[in-house]
């Protein structure tokens, strides 16, 4: 799935609004949020015990763009009275191929979670009206040469090559997949030395759909306005966790907000009544990270909590032109997610990783 497409899912399921399709037949059109968060209730139900934290967070994001991704393959069947036909080999393959702004890191921890979460949409879709899914017998060592394969695709995407030139001239995406092979008597493993080797001082390129478009103003805040800000943030915050639903905004969501309020004060001037969409986007893409750390918690769709955010302040009348903010922080939430999560596996150590496999 492009970018801006798989931004817009996020945002449909961050900001609880509702998508609805003209559906013939059927008792009601068919709405993604509703269809997508039942099957990621069930998934969290049956898994979020089973994985360690960390691969629960991977998982959960990529489960997430590939719901995305079925109704895209098959959008015209969800949307009418046809029952889409879903082969999970085909959508879990496009999905891992358009995940390439995802760190290496990524995919290994992919890779023990695929089999559960095809046998979890294949059992759900024997009862769901809108599709059936199918699946060939699960066969792990497949998997790896896939993910070695994307690796290896990534790798040259991440230089600027043109790789399906690349695929018409040389063999070079198949000699490196084969590099990160490391074989014994049982299994066709991932070589994590040479794949990390390989990719050390690369980084992929997480875009949103509408860069910093000028210069942005940096104002002067004396240090009694700057305090009285973060003064500020930490009531509204709490106000915010309050107004939500139960457990909804955690820890994480929290740091991420305040760290807004306190670079945006710190690096330009500007309390909250002045932010405006240049600013925030200049912001989270230069300096966001130096002000937040991410945990291993609530990561796939955090980016959308800035929109839910600034919708409570406008609520509030603590903000003005909320329309136009919105609009000007179009895909930013995505690029929150991604790189929140790449920062965190970008620090995972090797034996952690072996763990993790």
């Amino acid at each position: 799935m492009k970018q801006g497409q798989r931004a817009q899912v996020k945002k449909m399921r961050n900001l609880k609004k509702k998508q609805t399709y003209k559906q013939a037949g059927h008792v009601k059109p068919f709405d993604f949020n509703e269809w997508a968060g039942f099957l990621r209730a069930r998934y969290y139900l049956m898994y979020h015990d089973k994985y360690d934290q960390k691969t629960f967070e991977v998982a959960s994001f990529f489960f997430d763009d590939l719901l995305a991704m079925i109704v895209q393959q098959h959008f015209t069947q969800f949307t009418s009275n046809e029952r889409a036909a879903v082969n999970l080999n085909e959508a879990m393959q496009a999905t891992l191929v358009n995940s390439e702004d995802r760190d290496w890191r990524y995919f290994i921890l992919l890779v023990p979670v695929l089999f559960d979460m095809q046998k979890l949409l294949v059992k759900e879709s024997q009862v769901n009206t809108y599709f059936i899914a199918s699946a060939p017998k699960f066969d792990i060592n497949f998997w790896r040469m896939i993910v070695r394969t994307v690796l290896a695709v990534n790798f040259f995407k991440w230089q600027g090559k043109d790789v399906a030139e690349m695929m018409k001239t040389s063999n070079a995406i198949d000699e490196l997949q084969y590099k990160f092979l490391s074989q014994n008597d049982e299994d066709d493993d991932f070589d994590l030395q040479t794949i990390g080797e390989t990719f050390r001082g690369l980084a992929p390129v997480v875009a949103t759909t509408d860069d910093v478009k000028q210069d942005v103003e940096v104002m002067v805040l004396s240090q009694d306005l700057v305090d009285a800000e973060l003064v500020y943030a930490q009531r509204r915050l709490e106000d915010f966790k309050a107004a939500a639903i139960k457990d909804v905004v955690s820890d994480n969501v929290l740091h991420l907000l305040y760290a807004y309020h306190e670079g945006m004060a710190k690096i330009y001037g500007r309390t909250h009544k002045t932010w405006d969409a240049e600013s925030l986007k200049q912001f989270t893409k230069q300096e966001l990270f130096d002000y937040w750390q991410p945990q291993w918690q609530d990561l796939d769709g955090i980016g959308g909590e800035l929109r839910a955010y600034l919708k409570f302040l406008s609520q509030k009348k603590a903000i003005n032109g909320l329309g136009k903010l919105l609009k000007g922080i179009e895909g930013l939430d995505h690029y929150i997610d991604v790189m929140a999560i790449n920062t965190l596996l970008a620090q995972l150590t090797p034996k952690e990783l072996e763990t993790l496999n």
